[in-house]
């Protein structure tokens, strides 16, 4: 369980949050969706102990799947995961799951986009950690290849488990893949609703729920 408490945080003059209180619970997937400043991003860093802050935090093993890959570029696919596993068999066996077992002696440069991230998802996965932080990492991919690597992320998450934040501008994004959905503005929480199914959710399913969370959004 995550539990965050009084948690305020501040740049310079602007304060993003003040005395905000959350609980999120183990083994779900949640959703976080906001403008632009709403203060997304921050708290992921917050529970990832990457900002300074007030107020108390649980303290978690986190991985972090970013909008970029972030690898390393002089190491190969092998080489980048081998950073957070020993394990070989541990790694084949992730690389399988991800269809990417023939480039594991490839280096980042020589993968597609859709490639790299897959590699940042079982990165994320083979961290033995507690919790997955999701920065909008399917944003910058076509409709097609984000279903793909979203259906992979699922699988992957199937026989794990793992408790997971993530963080979209995309409304179908957020009904496809979340558990919770949380609406933040100015460092509140505006609107806040766990779903009674369990995802994944094709695109055009949950169609309620896509009209409801859209009227949020746009503040009807």
């Amino acid at each position: 369980m995550i539990e965050i408490k009084n948690f305020s945080k501040s740049y310079s003059r602007n304060t993003v949050y003040e005395n905000f209180n959350l609980t999120l619970n183990d083994g779900e997937i949640t959703c976080i969706l906001g403008e632009s400043g709403s203060g997304k991003t921050t708290l992921l860093n917050a529970i990832a102990k990457l900002t300074e802050y007030g107020g108390s935090i649980t303290n978690l093993k986190c991985s972090y799947i970013f909008q970029q890959p972030r690898l390393v570029p002089n190491l190969t696919v092998r080489g980048n995961l081998r950073l957070v596993c020993k394990d070989e068999n541990k790694i084949f066996q992730m690389l399988e799951k991800v269809e990417l077992s023939d480039k594991a002696e490839s280096y980042p440069v020589q993968l597609s986009g859709g490639q790299a991230q897959r590699v940042s998802v079982a990165r994320a996965f083979l961290y033995a950690g507690d919790v997955i932080l999701m920065d909008e990492p399917f944003s910058s991919l076509d409709l097609k290849l984000k279903k793909r690597i979203m259906d992979l992320f699922f699988e992957i998450w199937g026989s794990d488990e793992r408790t997971a934040v993530f963080v979209t501008h995309d409304v179908d994004e957020a009904v496809c893949i979340a558990k919770r959905i949380l609406v933040l503005d100015r460092g509140r929480i505006i609107y806040d609703k766990t779903a009674n199914d369990s995802p994944p959710r094709g695109y055009g399913e949950a169609e309620a729920l896509r009209k409801e969370l859209v009227s949020v959004l746009l503040g009807r």
